[in-house]
């Protein structure tokens, strides 16, 4: 009979090992840590209930120490993996799980190497694991809470199991009740072992369960996740879709608002530009006159008549290059970079506003090098000192002064081209600064609020930058700073 207690020992063992092997192998292509840790340590319990099942085929200490320590760490390993799936498990439940398994541990080897009686030895050994299996129903009950896995309670009910069955042999062995040997045939070893398998499977098949609900659920929010990324995805796309389209339409306003500025500039300036061309047009319609009548009168006067010729010439290439100037300030623009005087663009944006400037007394004074070279637009430059030289001379609209000036000082400064716009008007309201480069902004009833706005963005594009300062009643200066490009900037 004592063979067939051996026998259930081995059975016992290989219960273990088939179950926890089959959950390793099942969920092997998780990859779970916690898998891992339950299967392994399930396998050192069953080293160890071998090694319960061979007293007598190996020494008696063998089996009180070494059978001891890897049932308790199994059993340790095991609980450690159940409360994982919970969150990870407390220092507090660490310690005490730990201790009371070394505190058994100890007591179990000195009851030993001390001589105790068997039965005593039983006693200890089955009420340790009374209490300590209880522990699994604790932990199923977490589980229950943290995941409402259905495994939770089939975990819940082998804590139950484990500690009732195994409180069962205490008492039956405490009281004299049942079996006083380790393989002793008795109706309290059938209560153990049938408990034992059951709590065995119950424990394995809840575990495995709960690792398989966990896994479909992270499997749905994964497959959630990837639903949201290409939902975004679609949604990025879309709204890419709808930037450039948005882009396109901004280019587009920016393009009308550039020639809607530009016109409302130009009326400033029409008729300074009609006596600038007028004026070589009026010159040469004399001239070609005088040369008539000294063809008439049959005195050709041969150095007179050259000398008409020469000048009719000249003013003709100057009302053709106020023609070409225009022409390219009121082109549409695009990004034309250039090696460029700015001097020169100075001088001719300067002399398309001075006559209107002179009808309202308004001294213009141009500081500049004789050239000045370096890379950039020139129609977008030129349209910038024309809003800078339109805001000045508007600002004395609204002030009288006996002496109004506008000065445009230009010089290279530490790799830069900096160009200074003074007036001595009305200056710009505190309250109005803010907003000075806002788009549809204008401290004037009459403004747009587009051409200081149009000139930072053309500026920015040239990298450079454009500040003001401004006194109200005293005047404004506003400074444009371009970069020197690799090429280089000369001045002359």
């Amino acid at each position: 009979m004592g063979l067939d207690i051996r026998t259930i020992y081995m059975m016992n063992a290989v219960v273990y090992l088939m179950l926890h092997g089959i959950i390793w192998v099942s969920l092997a292509r998780y990859k779970n840590r916690v898998v891992t840790l339950w299967s392994v340590w399930g396998m050192v319990s069953a080293a160890g209930v071998v090694l319960l099942g061979s007293e007598g085929l190996v020494p008696d200490w063998v089996v009180a120490v070494f059978g001891q320590v890897l049932m308790a760490a199994g059993n340790f390993g095991r609980q450690y993996a159940m409360r994982s799936i919970a969150g990870n498990p407390s220092v507090r439940w660490l310690w005490r799980q730990g201790l009371s398994n070394l505190a058994y541990l100890a007591l179990n080897g000195t009851l030993f190497f001390s001589g105790a009686d068997r039965a005593q030895m039983m006693v200890v050994f089955f009420a340790f694991y009374a209490i300590n299996c209880i522990d699994y129903f604790f932990a199923g009950r977490a589980i229950a809470r943290r995941r409402g896995s259905p495994g939770a309670r089939s975990v819940q009910w082998s804590g139950l199991v484990f500690s009732g069955t195994l409180s069962v042999k205490c008492l039956s062995v405490g009281l004299g009740w049942g079996a006083q040997d380790l393989y002793d045939p008795s109706w309290d070893q059938v209560v153990l072992f049938t408990g034992q398998f059951l709590a065995i499977s119950l424990v394995n098949f809840g575990f495995m369960q709960i690792q398989i609900d966990q896994f479909q659920q992270e499997r749905v929010k994964t497959e959630l996740a990837l639903a949201v990324q290409r939902d975004r995805a679609v949604l990025a796309e879309r709204n890419s879709l709808d930037l450039t389209q948005l882009l396109r339409e901004r280019e587009e306003i920016v393009r009308r608002l550039t020639l809607s500025n530009k016109s409302a500039g130009m009326g400033a300036l029409v008729s300074g530009i009609a006596h600038e061309i007028n004026q070589p047009l009026t010159t040469m319609v004399l001239k070609t006159e005088l040369i008539e009548t000294y063809l008439r009168d049959g005195q050709p006067e041969t150095v007179e008549v050259r000398g008409l010729c020469e000048q009719i010439r000249k003013d003709t290439h100057r009302a053709a290059g106020m023609i070409k100037t225009l022409r390219n300030m009121f082109a549409s623009p695009g990004a034309r970079t250039e090696r460029l005087d700015f001097a020169g663009l100075l001088r001719d944006v300067v002399g398309m506003v001075r006559s209107h400037a002179d009808r309202q007394g308004i001294a213009v004074t141009l500081k500049v090098p004789q050239q000045l070279w370096f890379w950039g637009d020139a129609t977008k430059l030129q349209q910038v000192v024309l809003n800078l030289l339109n805001n000045a001379i508007q600002a004395f609209a609204t002030k009288d002064l006996l002496q109004p000036s506008i000065v445009l000082n230009c010089q290279l400064v530490d790799g830069w081209v900096e160009l200074q716009v003074q007036d001595n008007g009305c200056g710009i309201d505190v309250a109005a600064q803010d907003d000075v480069f806002a788009l549809f902004k204008s401290p004037r009833s009459h403004g747009m609020g587009v051409g200081l706005w149009l000139s930072q963005s053309v500026v920015q594009d040239h990298g450079g930058t454009i500040e003001f300062t401004s006194t109200p009643g005293q005047g404004t200066v506003f400074v444009l700073r371009l970069p020197v490009r690799d090429s280089g900037a000369q001045i002359s």
